[in-house]
């Protein structure tokens, strides 16, 4: 009798733990459904559009199964980027994803081959006694472009060494922002470095020169 109790007693263990054993494993397999995405803009949104240039859509999640009724698309996080050719003339593009679809229009021009260049900012190639203070109490640096660009800037000294001020590049403006440590000085040479691209994919090296004064 012990013997047929133990034997029992083993048996619904085993049975136990197989249950657990099934129940997690469930629990494993189980996905999460992807948030719906919707969309957001389009830069540029709308107007002239050069026929080798490109138009990045913005969707608040990660789209699936993206498609465009001319041109060619890549996906890449929430953002989706389109590129031609395009031919000249009207354009009705129609985007189309998993949870929606996005009609656009625009005009395509002839193709684009002119780099963008700076036209202004907060100093310029060249410039000698620039006031350090003035810019450390801005905390910031800037530069502005023909177009709007995409890329990456850096603050330099004459050398070559980065000074680690945080540098972005959106719309048609470059910042290099000023980071607690990093002020800049009197007598100093310093080079704004960096490349940017226009839409069509034309680049442009940014290299902006200017000499800090010396202390009153």
């Amino acid at each position: 009798m012990t013997k047929l109790f133990r034997t029992f007693a083993l048996l619904l263990a085993g049975l136990l733990a197989m249950s657990l054993i099934v129940g997690c494993g469930g629990d494993d397999t189980e996905e999460e459904e992807a948030a719906p995405a919707n969309f957001v803009s389009a830069t540029p949104p709308g107007g002239e559009i050069a026929a080798n240039g490109s138009i990045t859509v913005t969707f608040d999640n990660a789209p699936a199964d993206v498609t465009v009724s001319a041109g060619t698309v890549t996906v890449a996080g929430k953002s989706a980027t389109i590129t031609g050719p395009f031919t000249p003339g009207p354009l009705a593009l129609t985007i189309t994803w998993a949870d929606g679809t996005q009609a656009l229009s625009y005009t395509v021009t002839a193709p684009d081959t002119d780099p963008p260049t700076v036209t202004g900012g907060t100093v310029k190639d060249g410039d000698k006694d620039v006031d350090p203070e003035a810019i450390n109490s801005d905390a910031k640096i800037e530069l502005e472009f023909s177009e709007d660009v995409s890329g990456n800037v850096a603050l330099q000294t004459e050398g070559g060494d980065d000074v680690g001020w945080l540098g972005k590049v959106e719309g048609n403006k470059a910042t290099l922002e000023l980071v607690k440590g990093k002020e800049i000085g009197n007598e100093t040479t310093y080079v704004i470095a960096g490349k940017v691209s226009d839409a069509a994919g034309n680049s442009t090296d940014v290299s902006v020169t200017f000499v800090t004064k010396g202390k009153e």
